[in-house]
């Protein structure tokens, strides 16, 4: 093959990925254009304004304002973008309780702080880490808007792997005896197996076996994290 041909081989591909990745942008915009949408930037950034302005330039219908504190008018969006990077992580948890019904994204988020976030709010509807590019940003907000939800697959690995954990340790915690979980409880307030056995009249020897076998049910490797399970499950009250 000559240099010639390769060059032009390599000119035709490049221009083969642009044209897809304009369609892939053209798609996203479609539902910011089709109707007037109002996205309101909670964020201390000028910076980060000007950027989702850039990303939002082929979106004539989608109107952008930012606001540096929550205002009452705020919860009137289409879509509300939280700034983690301009909130302590407190300030971020009080805002997200008065976002709890407006449809909520959170941008400029790093991956460690998104995934407590989510674990807290399982309600916010989208997650863009702060390299979020023009595509990625532009095809998230058009699929929030039409109903869906837009994460990163890694986080969304993450929280489906917290999901099965607690959900086999809820499991877990259902086959458990009353008299296991009443142990383990006990435990969990640093009573020792002979307090313990004192308390409910029954021996040591008793008392270790419950212990043992509510831990290999759990699968927890100590008692502390067996009696944190069913305390976090089904509380004091409960048992």
């Amino acid at each position: 093959m000559s240099k010639r041909q390769s060059r032009e081989d390599h000119g035709r591909s490049y221009i083969g990925h642009f044209a897809k990745d304009m369609r892939m942008f053209d798609e996203a915009t479609a539902v910011l254009v089709a109707s007037s949408t109002r996205l309101a930037l909670l964020s201390n950034s000028e910076e980060l304004d000007a950027l989702l302005h850039q990303h939002l330039q082929g979106c004539p219908q989608a109107r952008l304002t930012r606001s540096n504190m929550f205002r009452s008018g705020i919860t009137d969006a289409d879509l509300v973008l939280l700034d983690v990077c301009s909130f302590a992580h407190e300030e971020c948890l009080r805002l997200l309780r008065q976002l709890r019904d407006t449809p909520t994204a959170l941008v400029n988020a790093p991956a460690d702080q998104a995934r407590r976030l989510l674990v807290q709010h399982p309600w916010i509807k989208g997650v863009f880490y702060p390299n979020a590019s023009r595509t990625n940003f532009s095809r998230g907000v058009g699929v929030i808007l039409e109903g869906g939800d837009w994460l990163p697959r890694a986080l969304m690995e993450k929280l489906l792997g917290r999901y099965r954990q607690l959900t086999h340790a809820s499991r877990a915690i259902d086959d458990l005896s009353v008299r296991e979980k009443q142990i383990l409880a006990l435990a969990g307030k640093g009573l020792s197996n002979s307090e313990i056995a004192e308390s409910l009249h029954l021996s040591t020897h008793t008392i270790k076996s419950h212990i043992h076998n509510a831990l290999g049910k759990l699968g927890a490797s100590n008692r502390a994290q067996g009696a944190s399970l069913v305390l976090g499950h089904v509380g004091e009250s409960g048992i």
